[in-house]
């Protein structure tokens, strides 16, 4: 029994910091720097796209591994819960935003560019944006969530 909890805390911290890292060494280090020593924000868009994609299909295999051990440690409905929606929003930004905004690139960055397309980019990255801060926020949530039921566990409540 206690092996087991070992095991499934070990995959929980690692499944859940790796994803949190990730995260965070995207938005802090790699999508600035793609903007800001590329020559364009195009390129850079390009560049940070498929680190994107496997931090979205990563977020959507993950998610219900989370929910898994969350149900198994006895977690209650967060630690379930939670996961799930990160891996939902994953889906969303992955399959259904971020095709939108590929779709109509090439004629928001044409010269001219289309005013009607630039404008649903920049509706479409706002998006994008909130659904990554959302998947951001969850993940920590989640730390949160499980650094607390830890805590409770170790104390014997």
């Amino acid at each position: 029994m206690r092996l087991r909890e070992t095991l499934l805390s070990a995959a929980t911290i690692t499944l859940l910091g790796g994803y949190v890292g990730a995260l965070l060494l995207f938005s802090l280090v790699v999508a600035p720097t793609a903007f800001q020593v590329l020559p364009n924000s195009e390129l850079a868009g390009k560049m940070v796209g498929p680190v994107l994609r496997s931090l979205y299909y990563y977020g959507a295999l993950v998610g219900p591994v989370l929910a898994w051990i969350g149900w198994w440690r006895g977690r209650g409905a967060f630690s379930m819960g939670l996961p799930l929606i990160l891996a939902l929003l994953c889906l969303v930004a992955q399959f259904a935003i971020t095709p939108a905004i590929e779709e109509i690139r090439d004629l928001a960055f044409a010269q001219p560019p289309d005013p009607e397309a630039l404008r649903s980019f920049g509706r479409l990255h706002e998006a994008a944006i909130g659904t990554f801060t959302a998947i951001g926020l969850l993940s920590l949530g989640l730390v949160g969530v499980h650094a607390h039921a830890d805590a409770k566990a170790r104390s014997g409540h």
